[in-house]
């Protein structure tokens, strides 16, 4: 009889074990990016809460693994926009000074014109009742305000005003450029560097959700794997059966090779006992 060794218990496919460890790591790396992605819907709420809203709808999509919706609401969301959104605070004061400045723009064209019309109507009625002061330039009677004509503005007083006006104008323009010059370039900065994280979190989003794979193909996946594992491991077991039978037959091959070399040595000693 050949010895037969005992063959060993079949492993634990490890296919399976594979495949599940990656969609495990796949949930975590979800999760973390889903969190956040919460942080970042949590900073956007209190400024825009439409942004903040789709920023939580992209974590709970992100979370669950739906490609289709991480890939909606991060073509929805403008990371330029966010990043200034997030960055971009000021005070109410400034953003006061600048709709003064905008305003006070057309404050001097608008005092101007109202004294002229002023003047003009006091000049009328002036020349009307006294027509020898026609010889008199207009400036020189708007200045005495007209023998002294209600609701005139004299020409002084109007150049007083607009010069005061575009004094103010170019005091106040002068504020918000040095202040866009030196303060708002850290502001900038911090803007561009957001505005980097915040594409590099929608686009880690967007590869979690081109790697996911339905859960028809990831089980046709596996069970591929499982049947090409079973088909390596029932060869390998037909290959270690092989050399079993072949340590038999070698086994076997000895022993009658000593049985052999036994019975020529005892036929040799018979030989040379009859001699």
């Amino acid at each position: 009889m050949s010895a037969m060794r005992q063959i060993a218990p079949k492993p634990a496919p490890t296919a399976q074990r594979a495949v599940a460890t990656a969609t495990e790591t796949r949930a975590e790396e979800r999760g973390r990016t889903a969190a956040e992605i919460e942080v970042l819907a949590a900073e956007s709420r209190s400024t825009d809460p439409a942004v903040g809203t789709v920023l939580t709808r992209l974590a709970d999509a992100v979370r669950r693994g739906d490609r289709d919706e991480i890939h909606g609401y991060a073509d929805a969301v403008d990371a330029r926009v966010v990043a200034e959104m997030l960055t971009g605070k000021r005070s109410w004061i400034w953003g006061a000074f600048e709709v003064a400045r905008n305003v006070l723009v057309f404050a001097p064209i608008m005092v101007t014109w109202f004294g002229l019309s002023r003047a003009t109507d006091a000049y009328s009625i002036l020349l009307t009742a006294k027509p020898e002061l026609a010889a008199k330039p207009f400036l020189l009677l708007w200045e005495q305000g007209f023998e002294a004509a209600p609701g005139v503005v004299t020409f002084s007083t109007v150049a007083i005003i607009d010069a005061s006006l575009i004094a103010l104008l170019i005091l106040l323009s002068l504020v918000i450029h040095i202040r866009a010059d030196v303060r708002d370039v850290a502001t900038r900065t911090q803007a561009l560097l957001k505005e980097s994280q915040i594409r590099g979190l929608l686009g880690h989003a967007t590869s979690l959700a081109t790697s996911e794979l339905p859960d028809t193909e990831a089980d046709a996946i596996l069970d591929a794997m499982a049947a090409e594992e079973r088909r390596i491991y029932e060869r390998a077991m037909e290959r270690e059966q092989q050399l079993f039978d072949m340590e038999a037959a070698v086994s076997e091959l000895r022993d009658a090779a000593r049985t052999l070399a036994s019975a020529a040595a005892q036929m040799a000693q018979r030989d040379e006992a009859k001699r």
